[in-house]
Order: structure tokens, then C-alpha cells, then sequence
């Protein structure tokens, strides 16, 4: 007895594939005195040894204790966010952090809102999984509120003791005229702006809404685009229907009617390409001669690869079918390069296009901050 693969090659073994790239199925002939069938072997994935997993868990370990002392200092506390590793270079242990506190640092590492200036102890854990092994880091840490700047203290302080001295049921915020043991008075910002600022506003909208014939522009080309991306589908449907043993017409037909059926199921949003075909099927169901409605496709159409396409079809009323298999995959093979050459050039125009609305905003950004402030100056 002895194993064959599908290309007839004999083997005596199957490749594993690498530890988290899971399993695969192969198929192979097996030859018996009885005769030759075909089976499915799976195969799982390569599966470190005991010491190798020892050995991952030790690393992390020690990666995770030198983190920690990189972040934390000598004294092992923290006053702003910190950044939990989510792997370790070269090392297949996955890590699931979290902490005992959540609200004071959560377990993605942000610091909470009502931390204690004088510091929480918080312990923060990392389960290192491998396998069906696990360990545990636990290192405990010192967390400070974030250091404030002066305005942020001076706004938390004044924030702070209008509601000591306000209750939440009156109908007016009373600010304090003491903070921080300095006497202090307060004046409201008058928005003088507002009608500048609705003028660019009108002004920009103006700008970005493209006039009627830019839109119908818009909208060709993208009917355009669409066509041209349904051309090598339409190409290979069709030599699939010819090798089948439909005629020509038979295969318009065909793709004209598996097109109205996803559309009446809302499958498929209108494909203009096919809706021409459709209306080539009706003008053959009316009369008109099979030439005559090829011809009447690639006008219509009015784009290079589909006059290429009404030629050939016509040709093909004279030559058979035999010919016209030979040309639509030439065809094909065409339409599938014109495809990639395209998707590459709208590759590199979507990122200069991305230039002139980032360079726009900007502007209108410099033109609300700087305004103001000259009209304050003068």
C-alpha cells in the first residue's frame, strides 16, 4: 500500500504548517490491491514541545519585568497613560492584560479620573498564554493623577468651587470670587464673529457643491468605469456559456436574464453594461436581426472594449462558433490586463485627489483662528 498526491507523485509524507497557522485538508490517492480512491487527510499544525514552551514563557517573563521597570522607574509608579505591549518580538506568547482597578488604570492601560494625589497601589496582571499552557506577571504599581498645567489647575479649582458654593437646583452657576487664595473676576467672551464665520461658512459650501454639469460629468464617468469593470466578467460568462454549448445569442440572452433576476431579488445594484445587453435581448425578441443589434450594442455602449465585442459577435455570425472561442479568449486575456493597469492608475490618482479638500480645510482652520484674534488686537 503506498499514498499518491493529485499530481501523481508519489510521497510518504505531509508537510505540518507552523505553530498558529492552524490545520489543512489534502487530498490524495491511496492505491490498494482492492483499486484506487481518493481521501482527505488532515493535517494539523506543527506544536511546540514542553521545553520550547517553557523556554517562550520564560523570555516573555523576563521581557515583560524589564518593561515594567523601563516605565515605572525606581519607585514603580506611573503619572500619565502606559502602553501594555500587545506581543513580544519573536515570540508566539499572547498576552491578555488586566488590572484590579479598573477605574484607576484600565486594563488597556489609561489612567481614571478620581485618582488620589497622594497615589493608588494598583496590581496590574498579564496572562501569558501559549498552547495549552499559562503563566502569570503580576508587578503592583504607584498611580498619580496626571500632572495638570497651571490653567488646568486654575480651571479645575474654579470648577470646583462654584458647585461647593452653587446647589445643583438653582438656576444660575455662582462663581467664586477666591481661588486658590487669590481674589479673581471673571468676563464673558461676546462671540463678534458669528456672522463672519457664517459668510465663509456659505462661501465654502458654495465651493465644495460642484455645478450641475460637473455632476453630470461625475456621474459618466463613473457609469464609465463601471462598464469597463464588468467587461472581463461579461468576456469570461460568455466563454463559459459557448464551451457549454450555447449559441451566441443564447448566452446574451442568458447573461441579460441572470442579471434581471439578481436585480429583481436586490442582489445586485444597476450594472449598466448588462442593462444594455438587456436591451439587446428585446430588440432580438422584436424582430431586429442578430447583426443589426450587435452593431446597435457597441454604439450604444460607446466605448472602445464593447465596439470590440460587437465586432467580434458579428464576425462570429459568419465564421461559427470555433472562431469566436479562439477570439474571446484573446479577448479576455486583454480585458484582464486593461483591468489591472486601471485598478493601479486609480491607486495613485485616489491619493493626489485626497491634496486639494486637505489643503481647503486648512485654510478655513487658519482663517476662523486668525480673524478673531486680529479683530481683538485692533
Amino acid at each position: 500500500m503506498f499514498l499518491q498526491e493529485n499530481r501523481e507523485t508519489d510521497t510518504h509524507s505531509l508537510p505540518r504548517k507552523g505553530w498558529g497557522e492552524g490545520a489543512y485538508e489534502e487530498t490524495l490517492k491511496i492505491h490498494t490491491p482492492q483499486g484506487t480512491e481518493e481521501i482527505q487527510v488532515t493535517v494539523e499544525e506543527q506544536k511546540y514541545t514542553q521545553i520550547q514552551v517553557e523556554t517562550f514563557l520564560k523570555e516573555a517573563y523576563s521581557f515583560l519585568s524589564q518593561w515594567f521597570q523601563e516605565n515605572t522607574g525606581s519607585e514603580g509608579s506611573i503619572g500619565e497613560d502606559l502602553l501594555f505591549p500587545s506581543e513580544i518580538p519573536e515570540n508566539p506568547v499572547q498576552l491578555f492584560w488586566s488590572t484590579n482597578s479598573p477605574d484607576l488604570l484600565s486594563w488597556n492601560g489609561h489612567l481614571g479620573e478620581h485618582i488620589s494625589p497622594k497615589g493608588s497601589p494598583v496590581t496590574i496582571r498579564c496572562t501569558l498564554s501559549l498552547g495549552e499552557t499559562e503563566n502569570v506577571w503580576e508587578q503592583s504599581v504607584l498611580v498619580f493623577p496626571p500632572a495638570l498645567s497651571p490653567a488646568e489647575e486654575l480651571e479645575k479649582a474654579v470648577q470646583q468651587e462654584a458647585e461647593n458654593i452653587s446647589g445643583s437646583s438653582e438656576k444660575e452657576l455662582l462663581l467664586p470670587s477666591v481661588v486658590q487664595g487669590q481674589e479673581v473676576s471673571y468676563q464673558r467672551l461676546e462671540s463678534r464673529d458669528s456672522w463672519l464665520i457664517w459668510i465663509l461658512s456659505l462661501l465654502l459650501g458654495l465651493g465644495i457643491f460642484p455645478l450641475s454639469k460637473e455632476r453630470e460629468k461625475q456621474t459618466q464617468l463613473k457609469k464609465t468605469q463601471q462598464m469597463q469593470r464588468d467587461y472581463p466578467d461579461i468576456i469570461q460568462k460568455m466563454i463559459l456559456y459557448l464551451k457549454a454549448g450555447l449559441s451566441i445569442r443564447m448566452s446574451v440572452e442568458k447573461l441579460a436574464a441572470d442579471y434581471m433576476k439578481r436585480k429583481e431579488a436586490s442582489l445586485t445594484e444597476t450594472r449598466w453594461a448588462y442593462e444594455e445587453l438587456v436591451k439587446t435581448c428585446r430588440e432580438l425578441k422584436g424582430g431586429i436581426y442578430e447583426k443589426d443589434a450587435y452593431e446597435r450594442l457597441g454604439r450604444r455602449c460607446g466605448l472602445a472594449e464593447y465596439k470590440v465585442l460587437s465586432v467580434l459577435l458579428v464576425q462570429n455570425l459568419k465564421k461559427g462558433n470555433q472562431s469566436i472561442l479562439e477570439l474571446l479568449e484573446r479577448e479576455a486575456v486583454s480585458a484582464g490586463e486593461d483591468r489591472l493597469r486601471r485598478a493601479r492608475i486609480q491607486g495613485e490618482e485616489a491619493s493626489t485627489k485626497l491634496l486639494l479638500p486637505m489643503i481647503l480645510q486648512l485654510i478655513v482652520v487658519l482663517i476662523i483662528l486668525m480673524i478673531p484674534a486680529f479683530l481683538n488686537f485692533f
